[in-house]
């Protein structure tokens, strides 16, 4: 949807009476028609619910929970139709803003700002949570003829949607990057545009499988639904992911390679792709570390890819010949034997300059 603050809705939650008028009157110069200020979340939950805000600004503080807490709900529930969540705070330090960016909000103010400010962050906000017009007329063209029962029409339409590569990971990537780079704001919009891009796929495959059902093929509709679900489940997983990662910054904000620390966290907690995904992050900040390497290795053998696993295995070894751990594991998979203990049951990894050594 273009933004155009007179067809928008707002919602301000806010304990500071002062702080809500003073958003209230920012927001009606920035030629918002429907502004409202609800001094809890509980308050304004029915108004939220209603599906009558389409964004929200939160305060460091309401009358019933803290501002993170308020934005981690929202951005977690399911019963609202908010689409972007922007923090409007006297909050600066680094760690809070993490926290808001790991809670899932859309921008970020700080306290006093300027006209210009607001109305960039909560445009710039806006937009990022939009796949582009381009697509968006596509799908909803697409609905249209779903919604006609014109099965073929929509069928090419989703299928020219999907035809295209999902970009979703390739800006979660780059918010991820930000992040380690403390680019805080341009964090927030790339994973914005994450969500937005892998919701558009996700709403094309479910709208293929329902064109499918209305021409009788069954199979077709039964794939594209199932690869909807899977688009939506991956939407959780990232946020998940976004958590995590904020956590490992916090705790070791001079890390040479958080990618690597994540992939550790992912694989001994069993999500072997995950962490495949947080290796290859971690390549491109240190290619030439042989413990990486290694790591990768681990969580290919677990994810029942035993070639690729020995592939890395032996670049650890052209990076380090001494390294014996890599040497007998990747003597073992080339006789087929047992790679071992499942990662979950790892004993404590061991410091290296680069990344960590595993069991």
């Amino acid at each position: 949807m273009r933004f155009d603050p007179s067809s928008l809705s707002v919602a301000i939650l806010s304990g500071d009476v002062r702080h809500a008028a003073l958003d209230k009157n920012t927001l009606l110069r920035m030629r918002f028609q429907d502004v409202r200020a609800f001094q809890s979340l509980q308050q304004s939950q029915g108004h939220l619910e209603s599906g009558n805000a389409s964004i929200a600004l939160i305060d460091s503080a309401l009358a019933d929970m803290d501002g993170i807490a308020c934005l981690r709900q929202l951005a977690k529930g399911r019963r609202t139709s908010v689409k972007a969540l922007v923090m409007v705070t006297s909050e600066s330090q680094q760690e809070y803003v993490m926290d808001a960016v790991s809670a899932g909000c859309s921008g970020y103010v700080i306290r006093p700002y300027s006209l210009e400010t607001m109305e960039k962050h909560i445009r710039a906000a806006w937009n990022s949570l939009s796949p582009g017009e381009i697509e968006e007329e596509m799908l909803q063209s697409a609905q249209d003829a779903l919604r006609r029962q014109d099965f073929d029409a929509a069928i090419s339409e989703f299928e020219e949607m999907v035809s295209e590569e999902n970009e979703a990971l390739k800006y979660f990537n780059l918010g991820m990057d930000y992040l380690r780079e403390k680019k805080y704001g341009k964090a927030i919009l790339s994973f914005n545009k994450a969500v937005a891009l892998n919701e558009l796929y996700a709403e094309a495959h479910r709208g293929l499988a329902y064109a499918h059902k209305g021409k009788g093929d069954d199979s077709a509709y039964q794939e594209h639904l199932r690869r909807a679900a899977d688009l939506f489940a991956l939407q959780d997983k990232l946020a998940e992911l976004k958590e995590v990662f904020v956590e490992i910054l916090r705790d070791d904000p001079e890390a040479v390679n958080p990618y690597n620390t994540l992939g550790v966290k992912l694989r001994r907690s069993g999500d072997y792709l995950g962490a495949l995904h947080a290796y290859n992050q971690a390549l491109s900040v240190t290619p030439e570390d042989e413990n990486l390497h290694y790591n990768i290795a681990k969580a290919h053998i677990y994810a029942g890819d035993t070639d690729r696993a020995l592939d890395h295995l032996r670049q650890a070894l052209v990076l380090k010949p001494d390294f014996s751990e890599a040497g007998q594991l990747a003597r073992r998979l080339e006789h087929g034997e047992s790679a071992g203990a499942d990662p979950k049951d790892a004993t404590p990894a061991r410091a290296s300059a680069g990344g960590l050594l595993l069991d």
